[in-house]
């Protein structure tokens, strides 16, 4: 006879809900959403295989990536996600299967949630597909190119956001040297205005006062 397990309570149900990822662009600051919104817009009329991966991250979720090894702030409080003013996009790898028969699992890195797929129906996202940062011993890191399409459409990113979004900046941009194609960040996105708006909580604040999970609102 099979045995009873005991329901969990409503704070490990909420414990575990804090953990998991969010792609609502709700509950990012409503200065940065707006923005957001017009981008997602403007990716969908340029047929651009971007998907909207992660918004905001609780502050709970933010120590798991960082005892992951998956961030470098280490300070919750002050990520860009955590204040809502950041967000993370993932090539569809439903259309990157298009681009090269390449089994996807050939070219794609893990992504950021340990333990789950970098692709499929439920997760249809591949982190970083195509372009991989790679460092060698005694090399610096430097960038390799798996599917060019992938650069190109990781690019063409990077240009549109500098062409009409002056208020966002695009981690493709980030850390680069001579010689590289693409910096080390190229799904971060970020409002240009964020160290403005974690600085003494004002960004929390707003968040807070509109209800975001992680912050004492509850989850929806």
């Amino acid at each position: 006879m099979a045995e009873c397990k005991e329901a969990p309570t409503p704070q490990q149900l909420y414990n575990k809900k804090v953990l998991e990822r969010i792609d609502g662009v709700q509950f990012l600051h409503p200065e940065f959403a707006s923005i957001v919104r017009d981008l997602r817009l403007v990716m969908r009329q340029h047929k651009m295989p971007f998907i909207i991966y992660e918004t905001y991250r609780t502050p709970a979720r933010q120590k798991k990536l960082i005892s992951l090894g998956f961030s470098t702030i280490r300070d919750p409080m002050k990520n860009p996600h955590v204040n809502g003013v950041a967000v993370d996009v993932l090539i569809d790898a439903r259309a990157a299967r298009t681009l090269n028969p390449q089994p996807i699992s050939e070219i794609t890195s893990p992504n950021i949630n340990q333990g789950q797929p970098s692709f499929g129906c439920e997760d249809p996202g591949a982190y970083n597909i195509g372009v991989n940062m790679v460092e060698e011993k005694g090399k610096k890191p430097r960038t390799v190119v798996k599917d060019q399409v992938v650069l190109d459409f990781w690019n063409y990113l990077g240009k549109l956001i500098d062409r009409q979004f002056p208020d966002l900046i695009w981690g493709g941009t980030f850390n680069m040297k001579e010689g590289d194609l693409i910096g080390t960040d190229p799904p971060h996105i970020e409002y240009r205005h964020a160290n403005r708006l974690i600085r003494g909580g004002v960004s929390r604040n707003a968040l807070r006062a509109q209800g975001n999970p992680g912050l004492g609102g509850r989850m929806r």
